[in-house]
């Protein structure tokens, strides 16, 4: 299941509750007969109670925080309501640290950057166990002679799309697609493709060749329908693609679209080809 929160701020959040119960826990140690820790504890529950319900897609987690039953132990000379305050906040710590330690294995979460890297995409998953030394061969420097169309069809395989639009000069992305999945969800992606048949004396892709008149970034970022947004290229991407996409993307959070941005490069391509089985022989040798 997804959860719209990044992880590292659900741990920093749940980090800082087991922190206050540890507190809670030495102040009754420390001082066995004050009253007063009844109300913190009580009000450290509800505010948990009200993270949790409000964080998490079902109230799982609250109900184990409530409801887990907790062992009750003798503290001596410690007041009987106090005991019973140190009993349950004891056992709701560890209820907490379970959470904690258990939240990348039932959650998916948001990504904590804008910028996304192809192994983090769910329509790409099979590129997660592919490594620079099984794509050397493919690669020159950095480079893989591919057609853009090759590419382009590929590309649309394995996001599941059996359909390919025919490029025209003024359009302001290359594939407007609905296929792509992100975290569990189908996302609606603009792609920019680059492939080798034009500026090959160029060792790398510049936001200048991008589109007929170099500003075709700048007409896909204009598409507030899209929740990510990519440039594929066969080459090494340039520094001002990076610098401009995210400054487009920064703009578009700002206007309330929570989107994202990959870069796909000449390396990365060939890695997601060799992944889905679309090169099987170095190119060279073809």
């Amino acid at each position: 299941m997804r959860i719209h929160t990044p992880l590292m701020d659900i741990k920093d959040q749940l980090l800082i509750f087991l922190a206050e119960g540890y507190a809670i826990l030495s102040h009754a140690f420390t001082d066995r007969h004050n009253q007063g820790i009844s109300v913190i504890a009580n009000v450290w529950t509800t505010n948990i109670v009200d993270y949790l319900n409000t964080t998490f897609p079902t109230q799982k987690e609250a109900g184990q925080f409530l409801w887990t039953t907790h062992l009750s132990f003798n503290y001596g000379d410690m007041d009987d309501a106090l005991q019973n305050v140190v009993n349950a906040t004891s056992t709701r710590v560890k209820v907490l640290e379970s959470i904690l330690s258990q939240l990348e294995a039932f959650y998916q979460f948001e990504p904590e950057s804008p910028r996304l890297f192809i192994q983090i995409i769910d329509s790409f998953s099979k590129v997660r166990s592919i490594n620079y030394e099984q794509v050397k061969p493919f690669l020159q420097n950095g480079f893989l002679d591919i057609p853009e169309e090759e590419v382009k069809r590929a590309f649309l395989e394995i996001i599941g799309q059996s359909y390919v639009l025919t490029d025209w000069g003024g359009e302001t992305e290359d594939v407007y697609t609905s296929f792509l999945i992100l975290n569990g969800e189908r996302l609606q992606t603009s792609i920019i493709f680059k492939g080798s048949g034009t500026v090959k004396s160029s060792r790398e892709t510049h936001g200048g060749q991008l589109g007929k008149n170099g500003d075709q970034l700048e007409r896909m970022m204009r598409t507030p329908t899209s929740k990510l947004y990519i440039v594929q290229s066969v080459k090494p991407i340039a520094q001002d693609i990076v610098n401009t996409f995210d400054a487009f993307v920064f703009k578009q959070r700002a206007n309330g679209n929570n989107c994202y941005y990959c870069i796909i490069d000449g390396q990365e391509t060939a890695m997601l080809l060799y992944a889905y089985g679309f090169l099987k022989e170095p190119v060279a040798s073809r």
